[in-house]
């Protein structure tokens, strides 16, 4: 709390796993609808920062009932001005390292899933694929490991899908040859694996945010459970980490709340706007 100096004016919410409880595939809660209500009631923006792809956040954005303002898409590669979806800016993978990055999973028989302009092209079907259209409410066309390298543009990201366990040995084996590469990889959750732009982050697209909107660092929240949020909670005036994050994610919060279980999201809201119960563990 220390760290908050000014009035707060801008709250960051990341998706899976902070505002929604993925594993669960439940919806905003509604503690969580209440909580973000009283905060734009405040006159508070409230924003999401999701690695999803825009068209997968609009429903939680609606659900939320956010005011209008910009989305951080794509773990900070893309962010768009909704409703209207009037693009900010976007990024690109580097053309050679996302192609690399296409046949390595290919090798390794991992589930490669490109993000090309406004459509996901997959490399197989499976139930991983058909858990993700569920899940996210997009179409994924199947295409050939040469059919999708033969994109029109580079991919804006590329998540790579597997056993918790595999993904990190395939990382550890990959990450030295995209060396020097301006891309970074980073984990959404425990099987996702994703590359996106070197100047992409949650962290650096929420103080573009922030810079935009007129909103000094020390008056901005950030709320995340994963490793794509690290460079948004160490960022913001105030990170916050869920109670069910990683150790490296709890490190860099400023504080820790309850869990998605235990709509830690809304609980720390709560508490930042009126103070007292027990939002920290």
């Amino acid at each position: 709390m220390a760290l908050i100096t000014r009035p707060i004016a801008l709250i960051a919410l990341d998706l899976d796993g902070t505002a929604i409880d993925g594993r669960r595939g439940t919806g905003v809660s509604p503690n969580l609808r209440t909580a973000v209500a009283q905060a734009q009631g405040r006159g508070i923006q409230v924003i999401l920062a999701t690695g999803r792809a825009v068209a997968s956040a609009l429903p939680h954005w609606q659900a939320l009932e956010l005011r209008p303002g910009p989305l951080i898409a794509y773990n900070g590669a893309e962010v768009v001005a909704v409703p209207e979806r009037i693009r900010w800016f976007r990024l690109h993978l580097h053309d050679g390292a996302a192609r690399r990055l296409v046949a390595l999973a290919t090798e390794w028989q991992l589930l490669c899933q490109v993000y090309v302009g406004e459509e996901l092209w997959v490399t197989r079907e499976d139930l991983r694929v058909r858990q993700y259209v569920q899940k996210n409410k997009i179409p994924a066309w199947v295409r050939a490991p040469a059919e999708i390298t033969a994109w029109p543009e580079p991919p804006i990201k590329i998540l790579i899908q597997g056993d918790p366990d595999r993904l990190d040995q395939f990382r550890r084996a990959i990450e030295p040859e995209f060396a020097g590469l301006p891309v970074r990889f980073m984990k959404s959750q425990a099987d996702y694996l994703e590359m996106v732009p070197e100047d992409a982050g949650k962290g650096r697209a929420l103080a573009e945010v922030a810079t935009r909107m007129g909103i000094p660092r020390e008056a901005v929240v950030a709320i995340g459970d994963a490793e794509n949020d690290i460079d948004m909670l160490t960022w913001a005036g105030l990170g916050v980490a869920m109670g069910q994050s990683p150790p490296a994610v709890r490190a860099a919060a400023d504080v820790v709340t309850a869990s998605v279980e235990e709509d830690g999201a809304a609980r720390a809201i709560r508490y930042l706007l009126e103070g007292g119960g027990a939002p920290w563990i």
